[in-house]
């Protein structure tokens, strides 16, 4: 691949030919023997005819092919006038610039090399000249050959940095190009995963609240239909009542993608409280709250409430046991949650579907806590950990994971 020099402005070679003019005028009227005053007029008539062939050749949309036959004609009334006057080996020179930017390595070393011969005349005085002799021509035209090698040899390293910087360049634009892509692949990939991450999470917060309070409000409204004594019914439906309000409260904070609204007003162990009364009125079962340690804020309070509400929902579902103790412990780096019921146990190896225990998991693990399981015939123990002041880093994974076991246990 080869390119073309940009052109020099128009004004420079005409200058230059003014220029040679003049000298070879002012060269004639001083009487300098290589310059005679008769051939002015030839010298005049040159001039304005490379000055023809200087503006033909600079039209806009000239091909290469007319530009290149242009510099030949362009020469050949260059020869002529250094023949009258080496005064116009100076407008000679830029031929050298000109036959460079040929895209022809052939044309290119022909003109460098026409114009060499040439500027050689020029060089030794002129055919008029004492010096216009073989031997000294030979030494000049010698002369200008090793420079016009050196000259061409410089063009052709020239482009060859010229095509590594383009092809370098577009390397780097396709390098751009496919990082562009690939980032925008990722950005994509990250929505997906936000979305599904958050349909994830509003499937465990309902999970764990509307579809909870929905269960109890069902036993409830059970308990009531078969009740006789009006009393119990209406207690029953108090129950009801107060659930289903409890549940359009949750349903509307989920939306909301919020905390529980027991932890708006309350710290953990208060919340704690209240959710334990309110499950042991809804199941007649039994159950204590122990508080071991100094009370503080976590930072993942609502996830040790959601463990704590969806552990007792399984009791008062799966354990047919008659209480339920819970042991919320502040100790060292991390706060814990044990729920621990007299109920029927069942089978920590056998794999089982549903959101209980993996939406536990799930909570735990997105605020770097772990949770454990241990299940015997004479019930079943449950310790949520997290860490104190979001030590951990959210999002890892505990080392170890018990299977997934009893459906929402």
């Amino acid at each position: 691949m080869t390119t073309r020099r940009e052109e020099l402005p128009l004004g420079v070679p005409l200058g230059l030919l003014g220029a040679s003019l003049v000298a070879a005028v002012v060269m004639a009227l001083a009487g300098v023997p290589v310059v005679r005053v008769a051939d002015l007029p030839w010298l005049v008539a040159l001039a304005v005819a490379m000055a023809v062939v200087r503006v033909a050749a600079h039209r806009p949309g000239t091909t290469e092919g007319r530009r290149v036959f242009l510099f030949w004609i362009n020469l050949g009334l260059a020869l002529a006038a250094v023949w009258l006057s080496p005064a116009f080996g100076l407008y000679l020179f830029i031929g050298y610039f000109e036959s460079a930017g040929f895209r022809s390595v052939p044309q290119r070393l022909a003109g460098m090399v026409g114009v060499a011969l040439v500027i050689a005349v020029a060089q030794v005085g002129g055919p008029r000249s004492v010096l216009f002799i073989p031997l000294v021509y030979a030494a000049f035209v010698a002369v200008n050959l090793a420079i016009t090698g050196l000259m061409f040899v410089l063009n052709r390293r020239r482009e060859g940095l010229y095509v590594e910087l383009a092809r370098t360049n577009d390397e780097l634009r396709a390098e751009q190009q496919r990082s562009a892509t690939l980032r925008d692949q990722l950005v994509a990939q990250a929505h997906e995963a936000g979305i599904a991450e958050e349909r994830a999470r509003l499937s465990r917060e309902i999970h764990d609240t509307v579809a909870q309070d929905l269960v109890a409000i069902i036993a409830q409204l059970d308990a009531a239909s078969a009740a006789v004594d009006p009393a119990e019914r209406d207690r029953r439906l108090s129950i009801v009542d107060a659930a289903a309000r409890e549940a359009l409260d949750e349903a509307r904070r989920a939306v909301r993608a919020l905390a529980s609204p027991r932890l708006d007003d309350a710290d953990l162990p208060l919340a704690l409280d209240d959710l334990l009364g309110q499950w042991r009125a809804a199941t007649g079962l039994a159950g204590e709250l122990t508080v071991a340690g100094t009370a503080t804020a976590t930072g993942h309070d609502d996830v040790l409430l959601r463990v704590a509400q969806e552990g007792l929902a399984n009791v008062a579902k799966h354990a047919r046991g008659r209480r339920a103790d819970v042991v919320l412990r502040y100790e060292g780096s991390e706060a814990s949650l044990a729920i621990a019921d007299d109920g029927l146990g069942f089978d920590p190896d056998q794999p089982h579907q549903g959101f209980g225990l993996r939406g536990m998991r799930d909570r735990l693990a997105a605020v770097g806590g772990r949770l454990e399981v241990a299940s015997t015939p004479d019930g079943t123990r449950l310790v949520a950990h997290v860490p104190l002041g979001g030590d951990a880093t959210p999002g890892e994974a505990p080392a170890e994971q018990p299977a997934p076991t009893e459906e929402d246990r």
